[in-house]
């Protein structure tokens, strides 16, 4: 965090925060350790949920962190759709450039799981 931050926090609140609250939940700070703003395990449970109730899912009970797109059954008109429910799931939006590079469904959920607006 940055220092000047902190000494203006301490200042005035006489300790520093461990998160910020919004009105609706507190936004946790990110795990620097990690790196990670969510943890990646709910990430991926919620992107599996949503994956394995697309139609074109062959075997949604089969589809793992390291499996590819096409080993789970999706067209490339699928993948886009997808990931558009992956978007409206935890309300963020993925630049083109960046979907172009998931490979795997834990490429996808690392991705979530570093963003900072990921609900």
């Amino acid at each position: 965090m940055n220092r000047r931050l902190v000494q203006m926090f301490s200042k005035q609140l006489g300790q520093v925060p461990r998160f910020f609250a919004s009105n609706e939940q507190p936004m946790i700070l990110r795990n620097e350790k990690t790196g990670y703003y969510v943890n990646p395990e709910a990430v991926a449970r919620r992107m599996i949920k949503v994956i394995s109730l697309h139609d074109d899912v062959r075997n949604p009970s089969a589809i793992t962190l390291q499996s590819t797109w096409t080993d789970i059954g999706l067209s490339d008109m699928a993948y886009v759709e997808v990931m558009v429910e992956v978007e409206r799931e935890f309300e963020i939006e993925f630049p083109d450039a960046d979907v172009e590079c998931f490979r795997t469904v834990n490429d996808a959920v690392e991705y979530v799981a570093r963003s900072f607006f990921a609900v």
